[in-house]
């Protein structure tokens, strides 16, 4: 059988058992917080996988390995940084879920005494970033499916929007934290096999260390960067561990544990399997590279399709295409979820003066088609991933990690410091970007230390919160009654 040929086969088997899992789940919703937000009672071990699955999407599969044939182990430091952030986040902020929030803003306004400036900037800026990132996901998914099968980079498109929507769209949260589990098997798999295939073939670790630069395998590759080698290491990974603690798909993921104990140990989990991840995108990067290191520039990004198109035998290149659809597709799921529930929860009542849709469901359901739309529309004629994803952290996550980390741990934090981290962090990168991109400090290392200490300057400077914590999250329930406990109607 021809590679191409058992691609399409195992990607149509594919959609067809994760359509059937979405479905399934629509039918045994019983009210809105099942679409939303899982009904609050996802077991550790399902969570576990979504949380993997949600972690390890375009930018991991994609970038991460072409971050691997470019510069060796510098390849395993995405998965690594998304794995730490993974791992702390479940460590300092599983508290959360007893609180019953339902998205992350409702924490940010805990924090900040329901502020109403910090609570719609945040809001919003989270809202949009969520079809950046989604239509982020449906181009590595068309990337996956061109490579993979010879189509029209516009049909692949259309293709890939369509099966996430199909997914997501029945079922909501539930559906899609139970397909992503069996996706996260699926994904791993795939790249074990991968890995053990690119070590057997060339006497393990030391033959493929033989085949690549000897500069591929310093300490996580900072010897293939001619200046600032472990300078931009480090930004790239404390880029990419804040971008997990201001994730509201990570949060939803915790606020639907059946437990405390549940978000807590699943994220831990799945940061620790992320971690261990990352070998195994290092090795697929330098084996690409071992096989046809004629990759330049921007095609390094396609150096894991070339790996399974023209290396592969049939049925691992078709385990292999599941495995990078998998992955890519369960953090667009992630995406188009945190989009309704955001939605539902927040922009509607922004709009209608505080009220909230009368049939919630249909709501989220009839915005997420039109967010379908609107991102493959605009995925049609997008460029590159991995620039947009590296850039777009920096810029719109900073500020928002900034403003949780210190609303954690400091009660006097206040809204007028939050607004100033918010506001700042970005204005910084953004210069950094256009006027400094070759300057040492133009790194997230330095860039958000003057967030931090601006938020704590100015919170020194301005009056204490008259509303507590504890207050404000009570208030948030209040208004949750009127979407969560509704009588489910059809559609």
């Amino acid at each position: 059988m021809e590679t191409k040929t058992a691609i399409s086969i195992g990607l149509v088997i594919y959609a067809a058992v994760m359509l059937a899992v979405s479905l399934y789940w629509m039918f045994k919703l019983r009210k809105p917080a099942d679409y939303l937000v899982g009904g609050r009672s996802l077991p550790f071990w399902v969570l576990t996988g979504n949380i993997t699955a949600g972690c390890i999407g375009t930018g991991v599969i994609i970038g991460g390995s072409g971050l691997a044939y470019a510069h060796g182990w510098t390849g395993c430091v995405w998965p690594i940084g998304l794995g730490v952030g993974t791992a702390i986040a479940g460590l300092m902020f599983a508290v959360m879920r007893r609180y019953q929030f339902m998205t992350i803003v409702e924490e940010v306004a805990s924090y900040y005494g329901g502020n109403r400036p910090v609570v719609e900037f945040t809001n919003l800026t989270l809202f949009a970033s969520q079809f950046g990132w989604l239509t982020a996901q449906i181009i590595g998914g068309a990337r996956v499916f061109a490579a993979a099968t010879g189509m029209s980079n516009e049909t692949c498109v259309i293709i890939s929007g369509l099966i996430i929507a199909c997914i997501a769209i029945p079922g909501g949260f539930k559906s899609v934290v139970y397909t992503d589990f069996f996706q996260a098997f699926i994904l791993v798999s795939g790249f074990v096999a991968v890995t053990y295939l690119a070590l057997h073939r060339d006497g393990g670790l030391a033959g493929l260390r033989q085949n690549v630069p000897p500069s591929y395998f310093s300490p996580f590759g900072v010897d293939t960067y001619p200046k600032y080698g472990w300078w931009q290491v480090a930004g790239l990974f404390l880029t990419l561990t804040l971008s997990v603690i201001a994730d509201p798909g990570r949060r939803m993921s915790m606020f639907g544990a059946r437990s405390e104990t549940g978000a807590r140990w699943s994220m831990v989990c799945a940061g620790l399997i992320v971690i261990a991840f990352s070998v195994l995108i290092g090795i697929t990067g330098m084996y690409a590279f071992q096989l046809h290191p004629g990759l330049q520039g921007r095609e390094t990004d396609q150096a894991l399709l070339w790996l399974v198109i023209n290396v592969l035998p049939a049925w691992l290149a078709a385990f292999v295409v599941i495995a990078a659809i998998s992955g890519i597709f369960s953090c667009a799921n992630g995406n188009a979820m945190a989009i309704s529930t955001f939605f539902v929860r927040h922009v509607y009542p922004l709009v209608t003066g505080g009220k909230y849709p009368a049939r919630p469901l249909f709501a989220a359901r009839i915005l997420l088609i039109c967010a379908f739309i609107g991102c493959t529309a605009v995925a049609l004629h997008a460029g590159t991933i991995v620039d947009f994803v590296t850039t777009f952290l920096r810029i719109t996550m900073s500020g928002l990690a900034i403003i949780i980390l210190v609303g954690r741990f400091w009660r006097r934090a206040t809204w007028q410091g939050a607004m100033t981290a918010l506001l700042l962090t970005p204005v910084l990168s953004l210069v950094a970007m256009f006027y400094f991109p070759k300057a040492f400090w133009n790194n997230a290392v330095i860039l958000t230390i003057p967030g931090f200490v601006a938020h704590f300057v100015v919170s020194l400077l301005t009056p204490k919160p008259t509303r507590s914590f504890e207050e404000v999250a009570a208030s948030l329930s209040h208004e949750r009654e009127n979407i969560e406990n509704k009588s489910l109607n059809p559609i």
